[in-house]
């Protein structure tokens, strides 16, 4: 029987620092599997896209050591190949937005056990002008907020690092005027900031309804929110995002698979908690089941 090629991309500085106990240990599961292993550490932002692009087609599986970022750069990079390797997640990262979908933890011996199981899950891929990404776009206020918050504060507080920092930035938000169009639904509005999300969880928060499906059934959450001079509601603005049943007026949802959004100037964006470019227009779309990954649900 032909040995399985995994090739392991460690991102040595993720929010959570590696164990290399853990990461033995993880590498002894593979080993007593039979796996055949190459082991690349990123050094620098995107060298793991490129890394990707250049030599994954020649394994089976591509497991990756780091937080949602360092996923983000994989995806961009598995999304250039006709062959795709299947993901073998380690989610090391503060929040663990994405790997919890999956039932993905810390614990990178229990990853690996549960990549060996060989259980797969297709899931969908956003695409947002000609970066890819795994489960949020986010554009106008408060984007720079998952990049600029002290990652001591992070490990200290949690996903409250991220309220606090998002609470201090409120005096300083203006409004965007924006041009949307929805699977054909056109409007305009005044909005402060918006979120694309494709699953349920954003910065630690369940941001969308618990729903299995959410994260592979071609259909992006969208969560918009609108200029108001109230600065009560102002500094209610995230009470009115986490918890949708409050039916806040200046708070909207959609589901769209494709959407455009033209600003009268450039709109700041953040994917997948990393920043992204700022640009006039975006066309964001989802690629239905376009990636697959090893699950534990």
């Amino acid at each position: 029987m032909e040995r399985k090629k995994v090739l392991l991309l460690i991102n040595p500085n993720s929010g959570k620092k590696n164990s290399k106990g853990q990461l033995l240990d993880a590498l002894n599961v593979f080993s007593s599997q039979n796996y055949q292993m190459e082991i690349y550490l990123s050094q620098k932002r995107m060298d793991v896209c490129d890394y990707i692009i250049e030599n994954a087609s020649r394994f089976d599986v591509v497991a990756i050591f780091g937080g949602d970022g360092t996923l983000n750069e994989a995806t961009n990079g598995l999304m250039q190949l006709e062959n795709k390797p299947v993901i073998a997640y380690f989610p090391t990262g503060t929040m663990n937005d994405f790997g919890t979908n999956f039932g993905l933890t810390n614990n990178m011996e229990e990853c690996a056990r549960i990549a060996c199981k060989e259980k797969v899950e297709f899931f969908d891929v956003g695409k947002m002008n000609s970066r890819y990404f795994n489960y949020v776009a986010g554009f106008g206020a408060f984007c720079n907020v998952s990049y600029e918050t002290k990652q001591e504060l992070k490990k200290q507080l949690g996903n409250m690092a991220y309220i606090i920092k998002a609470l201090h930035e409120i005096p300083n938000l203006h409004p965007y005027h924006v041009k949307m169009n929805l699977d054909g639904k056109v409007f305009e509005k005044d909005l402060m900031f918006g979120l694309i999300i494709n699953g349920n969880r954003v910065a630690g928060f369940e941001m969308v309804e618990q729903d299995d499906n959410t994260f592979k059934d071609g259909l992006f959450d969208i969560i918009l929110v609108e200029h108001t001079p109230n600065l009560l509601e102002l500094y209610n603005y995230p009470l009115g995002v986490l918890h949708p049943e409050l039916n806040m007026k200046y708070v909207e949802r959609y589901r769209a698979k494709s959407i455009m959004i033209e600003s009268t100037e450039k709109l700041a964006w953040t994917l997948d908690g990393e920043e992204g470019e700022s640009t006039l227009v975006a066309k964001v779309e989802n690629h239905p089941r376009a990636l697959q990954i090893y699950t534990n649900k």
